[in-house]
Parts: C-alpha cells; structure tokens; sequence
C-alpha cells in the first residue's frame, strides 16, 4: 500500500510540472488569411498570432491552400526573404526540472533551388543553450505532401516563467516551416524508477493471488 501511495504521488507531482501549455501551438487562431493563403507578419506583432510575438525580420502565416499543415490548417514560414522568428513566454515551470518542447518542420515546396537543401532553425528557451535543427527538403516534398518531421529540444527550467523561440536561418522567402509546437515535462529517474518498481510490485502481487485460488 505505502509502494502504491508512492507511485500515486510521484504521478501527482508529475503531472503537477507538466501542467505547461503552448498557447495556440499550432497557429490555427490568428487574423484572416486572404485568397493569396499567405498573411505576411511584420517584427514586433503580438496581435495577429494571439500567443506569439513575431521577431525580426517578420514570419508568414500560411492555409493549406498553398501547401499542408502538420496539424490543421495553418503553419509558419521562418522566412520572408530575410530570416525571422516567433517567440512565446510561458508560465508554470517548476525551477530545476526538465522539459522538452516537441516541433514539427518542414520547408517551403515551392523553393526552386536545386535539391536536396538543407534548411536550419535554431531553437531555444530561457533555461537552455540554443540549439540547431536542419531539414533537408527533397524533390519528395510537395505541397501535398510536407514531408513533416517531428524534433525535440530539451532544457532545464530556469523560473516558473520562460522564453521559447523558434529563428530561421535561412536567407530564402522559401524557408523553413514551422508547426504543432507543444511542451512537456520529462520525468525525473526516480520518479520512473519508483513507478517501475511499482508495477513491478503489483504484478507480483496479482500472481500470488491467482497461485492461491489454483491451490484452493
């Protein structure tokens, strides 16, 4: 009983530390969209992506009239000739622990340079080091088909409060695409190793018990 109160409370706490949300992660709320598909965001707009400030030099918000999202309807393109980015300050970090923000990136089809190209974003969020992620766009991609890949970066909360940012650096119009953003926290070793030993516990458990009925 005491193993399984301890299980239930490495459980609560957690998922008390990953109780963090990315607001409007995948870009779906946000200003009207116009028969281009593409809304071009200038540097500095805290209004047209609710959740998101837009950095230098400016993003564009992109329907999948022009090409697919990696969830729902809309991504962003980090470039817009010049490299851009957006960023967003959340709250409700535990200081110390762990968490990883999970991504998904692709590249602007429609880029006519030759393939394969690799396009570059850095990542980074107040607690951590940045980091560098390349996708390479194929002649597989299509607007149809994004050929979407899902990446993870991890960092050491700092304060309850933290800084996410996503830079292109890729000096295109046609530059790397940006969706699904969300966070979690990952679980401390003990705290695994405590639920392992757990169920470890009630499986053993569960065979006494049916070693006595086949007895009786």
């Amino acid at each position: 009983m005491r193993l399984l109160l301890l299980m239930g409370s490495a459980l609560a706490l957690s998922s008390a530390a990953g109780a963090v949300t990315v607001v409007n992660g995948s870009f779906e709320d946000g200003i009207a969209i116009g028969p281009s598909g593409v809304a071009a965001l200038a540097t500095d707009d805290s209004t047209s992506l609710p959740g998101w400030k837009v950095l230098a030099d400016g993003v564009d918000l992109v329907d999948s009239t022009v090409y697919q999202a990696s969830n729902g309807n809309r991504s962003v393109d980090l470039s817009t000739g010049t490299p851009g980015g957006v960023m967003q300050r959340i709250g409700g970090f535990t200081q110390g622990l762990t968490y990883q923000i999970s991504f998904d990136l692709s590249a602007d089809p429609n880029d006519p340079a030759v393939r394969p190209k690799t396009k570059r974003a850095v990542v980074s969020a107040t607690g951590g080091s940045p980091s560098i992620f390349d996708y390479v766009l194929t002649d597989a991609n299509s607007p149809t088909d994004m050929r979407w890949q899902t990446y993870t970066y991890r960092f050491v909360a700092s304060s309850a409060f933290q800084n996410i940012q996503f830079r292109s650096l890729d000096q295109s119009e046609f530059g790397i695409v940006l969706d699904n953003v969300a966070i979690s926290a990952v679980p401390e070793a003990a705290s695994w190793a405590l639920m392992i030993a757990g169920f470890g516990m009630v499986g053993f458990a569960a065979r006494r018990r049916r070693g006595r009925v086949v007895s009786a």
